[in-house]
């Protein structure tokens, strides 16, 4: 039981998301914004080229709300970081751990933007499995 819980606790902590700048780092930066506007309940409010964040979150609710920055790491590399939280103090839906993993994952070209099935998909998103 501690090697599947060792398992599940690594997928949930996610290699930090490094960029190059220029073409590399403006890839990266796109994503993650599809990513959050294809996963969060509520709209970005802010969007700039470091930080993407959203409204919210809601008291008492377990909706999470997200905010992406980008902070330079010295020789042309940055770092993306995925911080999130919700209005309920005890619980997020997803929980801010499998949101993080989810973001990292399609940052990083390895999975979908959404978990959405495709007849509710946002306006532009591919179908999951495309």
């Amino acid at each position: 039981m501690a090697a599947c819980a060792s398992s599940q606790v690594q997928q949930l902590l996610p290699q930090p998301i490094i960029c190059i700048s220029g073409a590399d780092c403006d890839a990266k930066w796109n994503r993650a914004a599809t990513w959050i506007a294809a996963n969060s309940t509520f709209k970005i409010q802010v969007r700039t080229g470091t930080t993407l964040q959203t409204a919210g979150p809601v008291p008492s609710e377990t909706t999470p709300a997200f905010t992406v920055t980008k902070v330079a790491r010295g020789e042309s590399r940055f770092e993306i970081t995925f911080n999130g939280g919700c209005g309920n103090p005890y619980r997020c839906v997803p929980s801010i751990a499998e949101s993080r993993a989810r973001f990292a994952q399609y940052v990083a070209g390895e999975g979908p933007a959404s978990e959405v099935s495709p007849e509710v998909a946002p306006a532009g998103t591919p179908p999951a499995g495309r």
